[in-house]
């Protein structure tokens, strides 16, 4: 049996169906369809997942439960974990965990890690076919409550700042060298900016083979994405300043295959490898920090969050940007394309 849920799909409790006597789901057939499951996940996904689960059964050795996984987790561990991160760790507990790697600091979690890590072991046990803890009313409860608490004490989710597009310009003047490397730079902040606030793997993942040049533009065929994982992430264009700079990045870089956006070293030379999603982050704040900005303010969302913020800001339709940020609700995207409007609310200077 496959089993849906938010987190993506899942082989639960499979048995073989049979008629006339043969098995249709046998062990083989079973195997097959875990690997194609497997495939299907996101490579950043698995990697998540894995880390927190591996997280999750440190802290059972660390506060002496277990030292081996036992599933189904019962639900009270599940709502002691959340009870734990949010009050803070016993103190031997918390320098275990940071002794043997798994914590980097003491202190408590923010709300949205203890958010994600509950719900790592809720697709872990549906994976798995297991009656799921987290489901469980006492830890839906507890969680419910975590959240109302974390935000009583003042506790807001950390964002960083958008790179609305007086920021941008800030960050591209730094980037007027003859250098591969500024060119490389330029070409990859406005890719990210204007062609509809891309995300971090979508700019790092962006190929010549998706690129697609129309007169003096181009269009970008987007594939697989976040939202779309089954490759009709869509078309997105390429045009103005943004299209010039990849011309001339492309050019110089003699890239006419594989991944657009490549590593530079000191010497000039252009690596055969794409970039990691990180060095999207590292970029933008290498790039403030030469403008003079906090450069720990900014980060790899700050181009897709400016993007639509800038939209706010210049009172264009948030229709005809979500058609370019490809956000699939309009919650989210009302959330950034608000803060850039409020300024333009007719009703903010009643006061004069």
């Amino acid at each position: 049996m496959v089993q849906s849920s938010g987190k993506g799909t899942y082989l639960v409790g499979a048995r073989a169906a049979s008629g006339r006597g043969v098995s249709v789901f046998d062990d083989r057939v079973a195997d097959r369809v875990r690997r194609l499951l497997d495939d299907g996940t996101p490579p950043n996904t698995k990697r998540a997942y894995q880390s927190d689960m591996r997280y999750f059964w440190a802290w059972c050795s660390a506060i002496g439960w277990t030292d081996e996984p036992i599933l189904p987790v019962p639900p009270d561990v599940v709502a002691r974990f959340i009870a734990d991160h949010l009050d803070g760790l016993d103190e031997e507990v918390d320098r275990d965990l940071i002794e043997r790697g798994f914590k980097a600091r003491p202190g408590r979690h923010a709300i949205n890690t203890i958010d994600r890590r509950v719900s790592t072991i809720s697709a872990y046990h549906k994976a798995k076919g297991l009656q799921n803890p987290c489901a469980d009313p006492l830890v839906v409860q507890v969680m419910s409550k975590a959240r109302k608490a974390a935000a009583r004490r003042g506790e807001r989710p950390r964002k960083k700042k958008a790179v609305v597009k007086s920021v941008l310009d800030r960050l591209l003047s730094t980037c007027e060298g003859d250098r591969l490397l500024d060119v490389r730079d330029t070409a990859l902040l406005l890719f990210g900016f204007a062609s509809g606030g891309r995300r971090r793997s979508e700019i790092v993942g962006a190929t010549m083979e998706n690129l697609e040049a129309v007169g003096d533009s181009y269009v970008y065929h987007l594939g697989i994405t976040k939202t779309e994982q089954e490759g009709d992430g869509g078309t997105v264009p390429v045009s103005g300043r943004a299209a010039e700079a990849l011309r001339k990045w492309l050019d110089l870089s003699g890239i006419t295959a594989g991944p657009i956006f490549r590593g530079v070293d000191r010497h000039g030379n252009v690596s055969p490898e794409g970039l990691s999603d990180r060095t999207v982050a590292r970029v933008v704040q290498a790039r403030a920090r030469l403008a003079g900005l906090d450069a720990s303010i900014f980060g790899g969302h700050s181009l897709r969050s400016g993007f639509l913020t800038e939209v706010g800001l210049q009172g264009k339709s948030l229709l005809e940007a979500m058609a370019l940020s490809r956000h699939k609700t309009v919650q989210v995207a009302a959330g950034y394309h608000q803060s850039g409007a409020a300024l333009h609310n007719s009703t903010s200077n009643l006061a004069g």
